[in-house]
């Protein structure tokens, strides 16, 4: 069950939970399936076994692509992406972070911010079949990062073209599709730039992280017209947008505000369990990880889970009957 790589690997009470079995039941079944020793005891899955249990009792792993968005910097859009990606590959999902911030964000995060000479995005959208694969930095067992550089600020200016602001991400989508990903979550750049533009022409599902200001909502109502106008120009089906309140301080006379207004103006869009402000996410980027590389149990995590899950359609899964 050991992975050199698997910082990022499920708890046997996770994987139990996933399941609807006891910790002894997902035990016991990880050996009878074959994904474990028959002897010693089982404290980590790897994803790797993880996606093997899951396939063996039925699961089917479809390809989704979601981008995170926001006109303002500093919201939580890196958060979110790499958050939960880092989730999808612990319940086995291929899973590849694009990051297009050309302040590379993400790529700082897991500590893999490219040498001059190495590709970015900005290198392989025109060839993304030929160039994807060697461009990509691995992160853990099932986690990968397509990385950023100042380079990817040139994206507005070569994708001027709207042909190419259509085809450009999804393009790089499906190569990494092809390379067997199951799951892409694309940090955006704080803006409606052409490198958003084809984020969004690419995407399955925006998620739009929010605070409490103002400005969060007058950004939210800019991004959600321009959306349904970027996809009606292009001809495309409007991806579903999820609108997750990400910096949410209890402590703020705003937050209650803030949030009473998202549940009324945004019900059909507002993702139900806010993220609260948390020492956690800063301490897990000075360790270069996400949450998910440690165990135990918080509301952040409870929160980043719950829409990962809802995210990958893990959220009814119960395989009690089946194991």
């Amino acid at each position: 069950m050991e992975n050199s790589l698997a910082k990022y690997a499920l708890t046997i009470t996770e994987l139990g939970s996933l399941a609807g079995l006891s910790v002894r039941e997902a035990r016991e079944s990880l050996r009878r399936l074959g994904l474990a020793q028959e002897q010693g005891r089982i404290d980590r899955v790897p994803p790797s076994a993880v996606r093997s249990f899951l396939t063996q009792n039925g699961f089917v792993f479809r390809t989704s692509t979601i981008a995170c968005v926001n006109l303002r910097g500093g919201i939580g859009k890196t958060t979110c992406a790499i958050t939960m990606a880092s989730r999808a590959s612990q319940y086995g999902f291929k899973t590849c972070v694009i990051d297009l911030d050309a302040q590379g964000s993400a790529s700082l995060a897991f500590g893999l911010a490219p040498d001059e000479d190495e590709p970015v995005f900005y290198d392989v959208w025109q060839k993304p079949d030929e160039m994807t694969a060697s461009a990509l930095k691995q992160v853990d067992e099932l986690l990968y990062l397509l990385p950023s550089s100042l380079q990817n600020g040139l994206l507005d200016v070569s994708l001027l073209n709207p042909a190419t602001q259509k085809k450009a991400v999804a393009g790089v989508a499906r190569a990494l599709q092809g390379q067997g990903f199951d799951f892409l979550a694309i940090d955006c750049p704080p803006s409606l730039g052409a490198a958003v533009i084809s984020s969004i022409c690419a995407a399955d599902e925006l998620i739009v992280p929010l605070g409490s200001d103002a400005f969060s909502f007058k950004g939210l109502e800019l991004t959600i017209q321009e959306v349904g106008s970027i996809c009606e120009a292009f001809g495309l089906e409007q991806p579903r947008i999820r609108l997750l309140y990400s910096r949410h301080d209890r402590r703020e006379k705003l937050a209650a505000a803030a949030l009473e207004r998202l549940q009324n103006e945004y019900s059909s869009l507002f993702f139900p369990e806010a993220v609260g402000t948390s020492t956690e996410f800063s301490r897990a980027l000075d360790r270069n990880e996400t949450i998910f590389a440690s165990t135990g149990n918080s509301p952040a995590k409870r929160s980043y889970d719950s829409l990962t899950r809802d995210v990958l359609g893990l959220h009814s899964l119960s395989l009690a009957e089946s194991t």
